[in-house]
């Protein structure tokens, strides 16, 4: 099941290139020419299953801190340049074994004016910094739908409680509509 969900995350990610239109010929028109736009590609999951005490703010459970292990697996070769969190523990402890094995540093955006302000603000965000890269956004059940929705323009119910092994793909190309891939890593979601 790893090796293909690898594969799978490879060939997402190899789909920027062949959203790259035009070739480059030798000579002097080809310094005159723009290079080709990468598409972005966007990796969205929900944050690992969380412990029942802790508040507001809960820890992962042992089977979390097991699933981000697995989003290290899947995503650790996706070419990830930038990774999003909410100020949450849970988003964060998601987050963090990729980050850590990338060197990359987590990019927290509250969620503070409402699900859907924050969808708007971080889309754009993503959509305007991160062009033609591939970023991982770690949210949470109730605010994934509104994101997807703001990249892709998809409708998506919202995630059941226990749903914790859903993967989205966005790939974003310059020009034309986005296009959603659903998946799933890690062991399943326990229903």
């Amino acid at each position: 099941m790893r090796t293909a969900t690898r594969r799978f995350l490879l060939w997402v990610c190899l789909l920027p290139l062949a959203a790259c239109t035009g070739t480059r010929s030798a000579g002097p028109r080809a310094e005159a020419e723009a290079p080709p736009s990468a598409s972005t590609v966007v990796l969205l999951v929900r944050h690992a299953e969380k412990a029942s005490e802790g508040g507001n703010d809960p820890a992962l459970t042992p089977a979390g801190q097991q699933r981000a292990q697995a989003l290290l697996d899947v995503a650790g070769s996706a070419g990830v340049s930038a990774i999003y969190t909410t100020q949450y523990r849970r988003t964060h402890d998601t987050a963090q074994p990729l980050a850590d094995k990338l060197g990359v540093a987590l990019t927290e955006r509250a969620i503070s004016a409402g699900a859907q302000a924050h969808a708007t603000e971080l889309a754009r965000e993503i959509l305007t910094q991160h062009r033609g890269e591939t970023v991982l956004v770690v949210e949470h059940s109730n605010t994934l739908p509104s994101i997807l929705a703001e990249l892709a323009r998809v409708q998506l119910p919202q995630l059941g409680d226990n749903e914790y092994d859903r993967l989205f793909v966005v790939v974003v190309p310059p020009s034309g509509p986005a296009r959603l891939i659903q998946s799933r890593y890690g062991a399943p979601s326990a229903p």
